[in-house]
């Protein structure tokens, strides 16, 4: 973060610490910043507002749940609205339900959910959380699961086969796991990989880890070329990395294409 800010004052980025934005005007821009106390130098919780004349304002800042989520959340149970509109998931990415019988028919993931993460702490709306949530979500079906039951189970007896085991049901898998001791679906466990950020200039903050153990750390243009690395290698398909590339190429060559803006 210490790199970042000096990165973005370096740019003349005027940065704004504990302050959040209460509302926009056409002309200003009202702020709400918490009160350092001039003795301890310490954040107190007290706020003060100040008015900020703006002649154009461009909000970059965050973004709010999407029409669609709102639409299910009437459709569930009252306990699955969180305070900002996300839906609440349990261990194994389920929303609450208005009826017990209704449990594991729908699966919330990604920037629509809100997770536990064990330690009271929701996880972050990132691209990292929910592309392993994705793949968490794929094994549980791919796997058959009962997602009705808590915790989920394998439903498949091999005693009575023809009675509990759908058209999907792969014998060979079933047995793999029961040896594995994945009778029982495990629960969604994040692992932290580390995180990127593009400041801009061609420089960037890179930071690779596994889980709470840092393994490299980088700042400025060696991490651009780890970020740009990266971003590359989590694209689909090679079509997608071509694409990029040729338009990295394109906007170093000519600049950006801003006709659209």
């Amino acid at each position: 973060r210490e790199e970042a800010l000096k990165s973005l004052k370096t740019k003349g980025v005027e940065v704004i610490l504990n302050t959040r934005v209460t509302e926009v005007g056409d002309d200003f821009a009202r702020l709400s910043s918490k009160v350092i106390d001039s003795e301890t130098g310490e954040v107190t919780e007290e706020r003060e507002e100040t008015i900020l004349p703006v002649g154009l304002t461009v909000w970059c800042a965050g973004t709010a749940p999407v029409k669609f989520v709102e639409e299910l959340l009437s459709q569930l149970s009252p306990e699955a609205r969180y305070q900002d509109g996300r839906v609440k998931v349990d261990r194994w990415m389920r929303p609450p339900m208005k009826e017990g019988t209704e449990v594991g028919s729908v699966i919330v993931l990604g920037d629509a959910a809100a997770h536990d993460d064990g330690t009271g702490e929701l996880l972050p709306a990132t691209a990292q959380v929910a592309g392993q949530q994705g793949a968490y979500v794929a094994r549980l079906l791919d796997r058959g699961y009962d997602l009705t039951i808590t915790p989920p189970l394998l439903p498949c007896e091999e005693e009575i086969i023809q009675e509990t085991c759908d058209v999907f049901y792969d014998p060979a898998m079933t047995k793999w796991l029961r040896f594995r001791g994945l009778e029982m679906a495990p629960p969604f466990g994040f692992l932290n990989l580390g995180m990127l950020a593009y400041l801009g200039g061609g420089e960037a903050l890179s930071q690779v880890q596994i889980g709470d153990y840092p393994l490299l750390a980088w700042a400025g243009s060696v991490g651009f070329v780890l970020w740009r690395s990266v971003y590359l290698v989590k694209q689909v398909a090679t079509r997608n990395r071509m694409l990029v590339t040729f338009d990295w190429i394109k906007s170093n060559l000519f600049g950006r294409d801003i006709t659209r803006l």
